[in-house]
């Protein structure tokens, strides 16, 4: 998902920049702890039953010490208590290699709320898709990169680009990305996914991911496509997108606006718009609304949500 800057909350929920954490906590001089807790109410005019409570409790740990750092999360939800990600990172001259459980560099939307403009996800990954995400999810492996101010690179080979519980080699999956942040306040990226799902490899999936993304002052503007084939190792192809205008108003307060679709070969389109204001009422609690429109299902739902981070 998308990886962002380390910013207050304030400014996460108004879309100028986020990252988790939000607010890192010391320990020690090299140990810190940071986390959220996420909590919301929805409806839909299909079920007309209202669903809500607490959502999800994240602790994230990180170690720095000169060229290596690394990082843990642990996540708690109703079902139980998880782990999430965990990595070590030595960084030297621009070059980096990480190893570990980590997040796939593919997708603009971020992985958890504290990174989201808005309350759901789009139409790449709230479940529509077979499998129910276009973008990778948290994998096994080893991560290569290299960045400077103007672009970076990234490859990695992992037991499972779309399997986070995959710890077997046998059937890899490789990722590579290109980042070009050409001029102040541009971000563009293209990746390119495969896995291989069984042994003899005739089972693959594929995915192109490009995205691009322009800030200025309290304007966000984004622009997302996903080129899925042999979707589900079925030989299925298909196309994601998403559209996103963020503006920030009244030094606390936002709104979001959201278009997103995806079409596989053997199946109709299916497209929502999404309208999200949200308000920092403190550096670490925000609170957001939101109103979805599933354009070809025409179902409309409402959320609510609170995010306390530290």
């Amino acid at each position: 998902m998308k990886k962002l800057k380390k910013l207050p909350l304030m400014l996460t929920m108004l879309g100028v920049g986020a990252s988790a954490p939000l607010a890192e906590i010391r320990l020690t001089e090299n140990l810190g702890v940071g986390g959220f807790i996420d909590m919301s109410t929805s409806y839909d005019d299909v079920s007309e039953e209202f669903v809500g409570g607490f959502d999800r409790f994240d602790l994230e740990f990180f170690y720095n010490y000169g060229a290596v750092s690394a990082r843990a999360d642990i996540s708690a939800v109703d079902e139980g208590v998880g782990f999430v990600q965990g990595f070590v990172t030595y960084t030297i001259d621009g070059f980096a290699v990480t190893a570990g459980k980590f997040l796939s560099s593919s997708g603009f939307e971020a992985a958890k709320a504290p990174g989201l403009y808005q309350y759901s996800y789009s139409k790449n990954c709230d479940g529509t898709l077979p499998g129910g995400c276009a973008y990778g999810g948290y994998q096994h492996g080893l991560a290569l990169s290299y960045g400077t101010d103007m672009f970076a690179l990234y490859g990695s080979v992992v037991a499972g680009v779309w399997d986070g519980s995959n710890t077997d080699f046998k059937t890899p999956g490789f990722e590579a990305q290109l980042s070009l942040t050409p001029i102040e306040g541009v971000t563009a990226k293209v990746a390119y996914l495969y896995d291989i799902l069984d042994e003899v490899g005739h089972d693959q999936q594929q995915l192109v991911n490009a995205w691009a993304s322009y800030e200025t002052g309290p304007l966000t503007v984004a622009a997302e496509y996903n080129l899925l084939m042999d979707w589900g190792a079925n030989g299925v192809n298909g196309n994601g997108w998403l559209a996103m205008i963020n503006y920030a108003f009244l030094e606390k307060a936002a709104v979001t606006l959201r278009y997103s679709g995806v079409v596989l070969d053997d199946g109709d389109m299916d497209t929502e718009v999404t309208f999200s204001p949200s308000y920092a009422i403190t550096d670490n609690l925000a609170v957001l609304a939101e109103i979805k429109r599933e354009l070809d299902a025409e179902v409309t739902s409402f959320a609510a949500e609170a995010l306390f981070t530290f």
